[in-house]
């Protein structure tokens, strides 16, 4: 008898949201843990990088979660649209507990539209830049760690006041961190403004394929699945995050509606995957792509179909698109870096992500 309910579905296509099965990337969350948690940290700021869809977002929210748990760290999640320094100043006055303590130290921060005006108080906060560093100290003086998060940061006049602020509280030892998400081009355009000379030490961390395995495992359980019957499914996502989500998400409801596995049409659950694919990830990707970015993955396209095969031979591919080997270099890296493209076999190109040569193929 069929188990699987479509109202239960563990699996979700939602952004920005912890879903109730994921694969956790136990090194690299443990490394920043680690990281964060040392006597002295290796670095105050870190950068999660990725293509659209890998999970990045759900990295954020487990660490900062886990970090939240302990006795001595806060964190706080701000908005990058905004004035990121008002905004932390607002979000650590929200904190019931903090408020409290910024009371006791007699800090008025009403100039800056925080909490009322306070008789005789010891400082007043004139900007919000002040403000922060005002809380900091009350912070440093308690023993509390802050952990700030920023989401798809990108550049703004904003941001670069906040790391001009975040450069001169940690030259004077207050405990604030940094943990941002973006995409490999606009973290390298935050990195290379040259008067931003605190992020030229902040760490990258690039986020991988998941590991597939793991993605089997999980399928196997939820689904109801035989080890064989979960591995072909799970080598269809690539490691993609996004894909894991979207083929689990598939699957359930096909299975729940067939009544068993061996009823599902695949095809037609692998089209409504590529589908999903497309419209939360691909076709903003896609825009995202120079115009040669476009000839060099339609090229990759044409040579896979001829040759049968999922790899791409880069002296086709320059044949295809009449580049030469300096020209097309800088390109290739750029596909690598975006998590398009996987360069690991030397001499060769494939795509990284499921099912996007079919998506490629309908782009004309």
């Amino acid at each position: 008898m069929n188990s699987l309910k479509k109202n239960d579905n563990p699996y979700t296509l939602q952004f920005s949201y912890h879903p109730p099965l994921f694969i956790n990337r136990t090194l690299i969350t443990d490394e920043l843990l680690n990281n964060f948690t040392r006597r002295v940290p290796t670095y105050r700021g870190v950068f999660v990088t990725g293509v659209r869809g890998c999970g990045k977002t759900v990295m954020l929210a487990e660490i900062r979660n886990r970090l939240s748990q302990e006795d001595n760290w806060i964190s706080v999640d701000i908005n990058p649209e905004g004035s990121l320094l008002a905004s932390l100043a607002a979000n650590l006055y929200m904190m019931p507990e903090l408020r409290s303590l910024f009371i006791k130290a007699s800090l008025d921060f009403s100039i800056i539209g925080i909490g009322a005006h306070i008789e005789n108080a010891e400082m007043v906060a004139s900007d919000d830049e002040t403000a922060v560093r005002l809380m900091l100290n009350v912070l440093k003086k308690k023993g509390i760690k802050l952990l700030v998060t920023i989401d798809e940061i990108t550049y703004s006049q904003s941001v670069a006041i906040f790391f001009h602020a975040l450069s001169s509280y940690t030259n004077s030892d207050l405990d604030i961190y940094v943990l941002m998400t973006g995409l490999r081009d606009n973290i390298n355009n935050i990195k290379n403004k040259p008067s931003l000379t605190f992020l030229y030490r902040a760490k990258i961390v690039e986020l991988d394929a998941l590991n597939v395995t793991l993605i089997t495992d999980s399928y196997q359980k939820s689904l109801n699945l035989s080890k064989t019957q979960a591995e072909d499914i799970a080598y269809k996502t690539r490691g993609y995050s996004l894909a894991f989500q979207a083929f689990g998400y598939h699957y359930w409801n096909a299975i729940s509606d067939a009544g068993k596995y061996e009823k599902v049409d695949i095809s037609e659950t692998d089209r409504m995957v590529g589908i999903t694919l497309t419209e939360l990830a691909y076709d903003k990707i896609w825009d995202e792509l120079s115009e040669t970015d476009k000839r060099i993955v339609k090229a990759m396209v044409m040579i896979t179909h001829e040759k049968e095969s999922d790899l791409a031979k880069v002296e086709d591919i320059r044949a295809k698109t009449d580049m030469t080997s300096d020209s097309f270099s800088k390109y290739r890296e750029r596909l690598i870096q975006s998590g398009i493209a996987d360069g690991k076999q030397y001499g060769y190109l494939k795509f990284a992500l499921p099912l996007f040569d079919e998506f490629v193929s309908s782009k004309r």
